[in-house]
């Protein structure tokens, strides 16, 4: 607990520092027109001193700045003007209003007394006795006061003397006080806060917090507007009990498609997780983490992660993802903050549309891929390397396998030329290489031919046969006795496959406002799949119990579904004179219809001749897969339900089913359910709940539970009191994978920044 004094001191220290917006284009200037445009009740004009007199009503405009007052005397040669009587000053989107104001319209300097100056970009309101305009973005009021809330007894405002502002820049006032609600509850001598309308150079607001693993954290981020289309970031995180993580991220945009950013993180940590839990003469112990048996004894930590995509010459688009990181914890003991896994990988999803791995995983994707695509063909190129932590950290063999390149080229299905057939293409090329394990390339080629054809006009019927050639060099066998090495191998492969189809549907006229119509449209659908396979213990397998390519399953198959999909046809509300098409003369004030497919459902099984012939001395044949099942529901932006379901027909149980509810409405209301089921293995649901209490208030909480074996994971819960120029935020997250319990305490002063603990 923090005594008076100690908040003053952290509060100030904290509203020293600025908030830039990261990406946000500098405003606009126009150049001053030449003429300026005055009217009034009155207009007289005198020669000798080239002054118009106006009064009643008096406007003054040129380009976007504009002066509003009851009486006016404007010199047209100076460009002077002295104005009283309900004064109104604007410029672009700032304004500055008073009882009087003398002020010269061309170089945007003068006096307003009794005045109000309002930043738009900040919302921040300045009101002093005299308020000096020393250039066209900057002011000094000797005694003033400034806020961001709206109306005449602000819930908070900071008085104080000396105030200067510079828009696009800071503003600094000595000896002030934050009043609530003119209350006078914190001194400080001297304050710098941000009055910026586009990204700059600056220190970010710092993040202040203590928990009991890390003791206090001092979380302290510097921008750098390098360019307009480069930035970089970078991050002093102190904390008390494990030492000082220096951050850095860099980050451009050529263009839409050509952008990066590289992160960089590294900590000397004092904590070490050896297997025990020591006290210090404090009492304080370090445990690591429970939810691994893997120690981790290094003090050297760190993490890098980039991502980039970048436009190449003829067409040729690359991705890169790296993702290296010094041991199987750091992901998951830093989870928040500026530089941390959450905040990273939400960033990535944002801008390159790609995640990070799982923050628990200890093998990480690392890879460059090319892409090069076509009207109906595509190249694919990957350099695929997977980082496997522990067993680097621990120095071991590696057998984890890389794909050095993986390259892929492939045909759509299109129309051969003049004849009624259709074709595709499917090859590959990798080279598998590992520390310990076999090694060798792989190439395959997969064409195949289709005939379509329509059966009694009413069932679309398509044959197809493809033909698959696998060749193999293996370089070296590791662990494979009697295997030849630097030897050739190949495999060919036919397959055949059947499929029939129809598709037919109803118009449904339900008896509402706004959908004119549901189409139901069913499509019964029945595969069969035929290919026959060799022995193939003879041909190496690079990928292991799965097998992939190397491992082909012999398929004797029939596989039969039912789809159901609803579409709506929903009447667009026509704008206020608005012109209505003719088409829709029959429904007035209808401009248009739009389509929503707001329902799907579908069920498949399988039938396995191979296994319905094949005779076995235990257990029964079991021919009939599990029946699947699949239902997709979104009717509106606000409900959207995804659920899948397969049940077995000779143990009459479900094998597994998941679901996921989500909820919003228009009041900011929303909430999501995901419920997971796998039979013998996993059991958990995952809620949340977004509440609107009111225009100010709202709830959020939060459980994960593994109800397999009746323990909680994950709960939070947090309490948001917003009005309107200022926050309260209160959060409590128990994480019981770490064994961590969080209290968050966060207030915010709109336009000046936030603190919590």
């Amino acid at each position: 607990m923090f005594c008076k004094r100690d908040s003053v001191a952290i509060f100030f220290l904290l509203v020293l520092w600025s908030s830039p917006v990261f990406g946000s284009p500098p405003v606009a200037q126009e150049n001053p027109d030449i003429a300026y445009y005055i009217s009034a009740d009155t207009v007289s004009y005198d020669a000798g001193s080239s002054t118009y007199t106006a009064r009643g009503n008096v406007s003054i405009t040129s380009g976007d700045r504009s002066l509003r007052a009851d009486a006016v005397d404007f010199n047209a040669t100076t460009k002077e003007a002295e104005a009283w009587g309900d004064v109104y000053f604007s410029s672009g989107k700032d304004w500055l209003s008073g009882n009087r104001i003398k002020i010269n319209l061309e170089k945007e300097t003068g006096t307003v007394h009794n005045g109000t100056l309002f930043i738009q970009e900040n919302h921040f309101y300045i009101r002093g006795e005299t308020i000096e305009k020393t250039g066209k973005n900057s002011y000094h009021i000797d005694a003033g006061r400034f806020t961001t809330c709206d109306g005449d007894c602000p819930d908070w405002e900071i008085t104080g003397r000396d105030l200067n502002v510079t828009i696009d820049g800071y503003g600094t006032v000595r000896d002030l006080t934050l009043r609530t609600r003119s209350i006078p509850i914190l001194y400080a001598p001297f304050l710098v806060f941000p009055a910026k309308t586009k990204r700059q150079t600056g220190l970010l607001v710092p993040r202040l917090l203590y928990s009991n693993r890390n003791g206090f954290e001092y979380d302290q981020p510097l921008f750098w507007a390098i360019s307009e289309s480069s930035d970089a970031t970078f991050y002093e995180h102190y904390m008390a009990r494990r030492g000082l993580k220096h951050g850095l991220e860099y980050r451009y945009v050529l263009e839409p498609e050509s952008k990066g950013a590289m992160m960089y993180d590294f900590l000397y940590d004092r904590q070490i997780d050896d297997g025990t839990t020591g006290e210090d003469i404090s009492g304080y112990h370090y445990e690591g983490f429970t939810s691994d048996d893997e120690m981790r004894l290094n003090r050297k930590r760190w993490w890098l992660r980039i991502k980039s995509d970048q436009n190449l010459p003829s067409g040729v688009q690359g991705k890169l993802d790296v993702d290296l990181v010094s041991d199987q914890d750091y992901l998951r003991e830093f989870t928040r903050g500026y530089s941390a896994y959450d905040a990273n990988n939400s960033y990535f999803y944002k801008e390159f549309g790609r995640e990070l791995d799982d923050s628990s995983d200890t093998i990480r994707l690392n890879q460059l891929s090319l892409h090069r695509g076509w009207n109906r063909y595509s190249l694919n190129a990957d350099f695929r390397w997977y980082d496997a932590v522990i067993i680097r950290k621990n120095d071991n063999p590696d057998p984890t396998l890389q794909r050095l390149p993986h390259i892929q080229f492939e045909a759509a299905k299109q129309r051969l030329p003049f004849l009624p057939l259709y074709f595709s293409l499917g090859s590959s090329y990798n080279y598998f290489w590992r520390d310990y394990g076999t090694k060798g390339h792989r190439a395959d080629l997969h064409p195949r031919l289709y005939y379509p054809m329509s059966l009694f006009k009413y069932l679309d019927f398509e044959p197809s046969f493809g033909i698959r050639e696998t060749l193999w060099q293996v370089e070296e066998y590791e662990n494979e006795k009697g295997a030849k090495e630097d030897r050739l191998l190949s495999r060919s492969l036919l397959d055949i496959r059947a499929d029939l189809s129809t598709e037919f549907s109803r118009i449904f006229h339900p008896n509402t406002h706004s959908i004119d119509g549901i189409k139901h449209t069913v499509r019964p659908q029945v595969v069969y799949d035929y290919l026959p396979v060799g022995e193939q213990d003879d041909y190496p397998n690079f990928e292991g119990i799965n097998g992939g390519i190397d491992r082909i399953e012999e398929k004797n198959l029939i596989t039969y579904s039912i789809t159901n999909e609803f579409t709506a046809k929903i009447a667009e509300s026509q704008k206020s004179g608005s012109k209505r098409d003719l088409q829709h003369e029959q429904h007035p004030g209808v401009s248009g219809y739009r389509y929503v497919d707001f329902c799907r459902i579908k069920f498949s099984q399988s039938y396995d001749i191979i296994e319905a012939r094949c005779e076995k001395k235990t257990g029964e044949r079991r021919p009939f897969s599990d029946v699947k099942g699949k239902f997709e529901l979104k009717f509106s932006p606000f409900l959207g339900l995804d659920a899948d379901a397969t049940w077995s027909p000779y143990d009459g149980e479900y094998k597994s089913y998941n679901a996921i509810l989500n909820l919003r409405d228009k009041r900011g209301n929303s909430g999501s359910v995901d419920y997971r089921y796998t039979q013998g293995s996993s059991k958990s649901i995952l809620a949340n709940l977004l509440l609107k209490l009111s225009e100010r208030g709202s709830l959020l909480w939060e459980t994960e539970r593994n109800l397999k074996d009746g323990q909680d994971i994950k709960q939070v819960i947090g309490v948001r009191y917003q009005p309107q120029c200022w926050s309260l935020d209160f959060t409590y997250t128990h994480d019981r994978t770490i064994d961590s319990r969080e209290y968050f305490v966060q207030i915010s002063l709109h336009g000046l920044g936030k603190i919590g603990f």
